[in-house]
């Protein structure tokens, strides 16, 4: 349901707001390069500012501009220009992982799904 980048760019916010302790992007075994293309999105979207220069690479060197807990998910894929991938249903992994949020992105998702296999290609 979540593209890649949307996932990561959740745990990148997430250990953003943890501050010293990044526990969701350690897992996720990011490429730097690939990392500061998500800051440089997020940054130039508003979601997070950049408070040191001279660690630009660090997770550690970025402060959400916002509380963590106004960012919606509509925020973070409107900024990183994403969508909902609603191509298969939502998996278990996803409903490990992000808990009550993904039980609202699993009903999306099978809703989606059907009004898309209502439409016909006669109607379009």
């Amino acid at each position: 349901m979540l593209t890649e980048l949307t996932q990561t760019a959740i745990a990148v916010l997430c250990d953003i707001s943890a501050g010293s302790h990044p526990y969701r992007t350690a897992q996720l075994h990011i490429d730097p390069e690939y990392l500061i293309g998500i800051l440089t999105k997020l940054e130039t979207g508003g979601l997070v500012r950049h408070r040191d220069t001279s660690f630009a690479d660090t997770l550690s060197s970025y402060e959400l501009v916002r509380p963590y807990t106004s960012i919606s998910l509509l925020d973070i894929l409107e900024t990183l220009d994403e969508h909902l991938n609603c191509n298969y249903p939502t998996s278990e992994e996803m409903y490990q992982q992000y808990r009550a949020a993904a039980n609202r992105l699993g009903i999306i998702n099978h809703m989606t799904r059907i009004y898309l296999s209502e439409i016909k290609l006669n109607d379009l």
